[in-house]
């Protein structure tokens, strides 16, 4: 019996051979050698792989020159495909709706970078609270007198995290493994705002309380803390009436999507006062950088490092592949299923 074949998006494995190899021995993998979002659909079009029950995309860096995956393209791909399996926990690449309504499944990669993102979010918390990336700033200009002049005035803004209140801006699975190392690592009280109440232990394990706007978590947070999904919803989900709604000299760490802060309204807010400090993993129009932000002497910037751990990458590899191993060989439902579920078939 032929084996299943398998769309490849990007480069193969590159830290889990064993499993890759099991992988192939399963399953035959045609590479895509992408070049551009219309080469590729061209190629659809001109049905260059043939048929295909499954793609893969193994890692979040590499298989991009594809995007957008908008209906457009979706609409080209084959009838035999049953399942997507990406790494990475979003998507705000892919249109998922007209990607079910084709009849396919897609599986993302959450949770491989949870514990990657909350430390780094953890950082950038110490970050926004001592206002280290200043201090570094100013040592690493050799100059003694920077030195001296930024370590004093350091002293009179810097606070330490233990008894503040963080604020977060959803409670997700990333969220919580922040919130936990916050409030038992830290020593900082939780509240939250999510459309959908956490239960009551982790409530009851992270000492948190649940407020019913964000302009109230506004209103009462020390240090707000951003990590929801990126859509339509969550667009400029925190804006000027946000910023306006916070304690004067409050903080804000974003390791969500960078869209999901008003740029403006975030400068607006750190001109003014209102926000004394801002760490930043993501940003509103990445990968380029706001010139504006790249000046404020209190705003931490990184390069959407979050996840980006090796440890993140062998567990992308893992669940991409046992996601598909699964839905088209085992007869088992998806591990990550994101979207509409679709019951796994068999196509061995």
């Amino acid at each position: 019996m032929p084996r299943p074949r398998v769309l490849l998006l990007g480069d193969p494995a590159r830290h889990l051979d064993d499993l890759w190899s099991d992988f192939q021995q399963k399953f035959e993998v045609i590479p895509a050698n992408l070049t551009t979002h219309d080469g590729f659909k061209q190629a659809l079009r001109e049905k260059r792989y043939g048929d295909f029950e499954a793609i893969i995309k193994l890692a979040v860096e590499n298989g991009t020159e594809s995007y957008p995956w908008n209906a457009d393209l979706i609409s080209h791909l084959p009838s035999s495909l049953k399942v997507f399996a990406a790494a990475g926990a979003g998507f705000d690449w892919l249109d998922l709706d007209a990607l079910n309504e084709r009849g396919v499944a897609f599986a993302n990669s959450r949770g491989a970078g949870d514990t990657a993102t909350s430390d780094l979010a953890l950082y950038l918390i110490l970050s926004v609270f001592r206002l280290a990336s200043y201090s570094e700033r100013a040592a690493r200009t050799g100059d003694p007198e920077t030195f001296n002049r930024v370590h004093l005035e350091i002293g009179k803004s810097a606070h330490n995290p233990r008894g503040h209140v963080l604020g977060a801006v959803g409670l997700g699975a990333i969220q919580k493994e922040i919130a936990r190392k916050a409030v038992h690592g830290l020593g900082m009280k939780l509240v939250y705002y999510d459309v959908a109440p956490a239960d009551a232990e982790t409530e009851k394990a992270l000492g948190a309380e649940r407020v019913d706007s964000l302009e109230e978590l506004a209103r009462r947070s020390d240090c707000v803390s951003v990590s929801v999904p990126y859509m339509k919803l969550t667009h400029h989900l925190i804006d000027e009436a946000f910023f306006a709604a916070m304690k004067p000299g409050s903080r804000i760490v974003n390791t969500a999507r960078g869209p999901v802060i008003s740029q403006d309204a975030l400068i607006a807010a750190l001109k003014s006062g209102k926000l004394l400090s801002a760490g930043l993993d993501v940003h509103e129009f990445e990968p380029q950088v706001s010139k504006e932000l790249i000046e404020m002497k209190h705003v931490t910037l990184t390069t959407h490092i979050g996840g980006v751990a090796i440890e993140t990458f062998h567990e992308f590899e893992r669940l991409t592949m046992t996601n598909i191993d699964r839905f088209l060989l085992q007869g088992k439902p998806l591990l990550t299923p994101a979207g509409k579920v679709f019951a796994p078939s068999s196509a061995a």
